[in-house]
């Protein structure tokens, strides 16, 4: 599943996939798929949707995926960004129990089979997400600060954030519909894929993003995305 497009900055991830299957699954991301040609499947809790087209799966859905004998894009959204806090609102995803099969409007921003980001940028909302508490901003700070720390006391993001832990668990996962520990997972992983990207091996990458080693790295990629890293850090 090779990387097409990956810009940490602004909080997406394209990757395309054919024969694809995953175990499953959950994560941070906010992930569109569109398939390319033919039709794929998504089961959750809740459905399965099958031969289906395009799907949003929400923030920390269980699901899984499979697309074989076809070719799918899946775009994953980082749910602050602006990108993702546009589709955070216009489908209510916070809300969401299910993924949401063959969803309205989603064919203006997938053209010739391709994701269109410039095309998305024009309806997103842009700027910093002003809808969230600012404490809960405050809490988003101090863990970007502190992502290549090994560990990262709730107490620290408590004090920073002016608020009690549970007060902050409570809010950050109303707010954003992800518990803070998930936030912080795959803030990590973004961070050993961008090390991986520019050359570094898996452990090295591991080591920076403060995991305690390679395979611990794998262990959470896997958790999140139902497949090994190396299938998608390979270039």
């Amino acid at each position: 599943m090779p990387i097409e497009l990956f810009n940490i900055n602004e909080g997406y991830t394209v990757f395309t996939e054919s024969d694809y299957k995953t175990k499953k699954h959950m994560h941070y991301a906010i992930e569109i798929v569109c398939c390319k040609e033919g039709t794929f499947n998504v089961t959750t809790a809740v459905s399965n949707h099958t031969n289906i087209t395009s799907v949003i799966i929400p923030s920390n859905l269980p699901h899984r995926f499979s697309c074989l004998g076809t070719t799918c894009n899946l775009l994953f959204l980082d749910p602050l960004s602006p990108l993702g806090s546009h589709f955070r609102k216009q489908y209510r995803l916070v809300s969401q129990n299910d993924a949401i099969a063959n969803p309205p409007g989603l064919n203006r921003f997938y053209k010739n089979g391709n994701f269109n980001i410039s095309w998305m940028k024009r309806y997103r909302e842009g700027g910093t997400p002003a809808d969230l508490d600012f404490r809960i901003r405050n809490c988003l700070q101090e863990i970007d600060a502190r992502i290549t720390d090994q560990s990262i006391p709730l107490s620290q993001l408590s004090e920073a954030s002016f608020l009690s832990e549970s007060r902050l668990s409570h809010l950050f996962k109303e707010q954003i519909g992800i518990s803070i520990h998930q936030c912080i997972l795959w803030k990590k992983i973004l961070v050993a894929v961008v090390k991986a990207r520019e050359g570094y091996s898996l452990t090295a990458c591991a080591h920076y993003a403060g995991f305690s080693d390679s395979a611990h790295f794998c262990k959470v990629y896997a958790r999140m995305f139902g497949i090994n890293p190396f299938f998608v850090l390979k270039r």
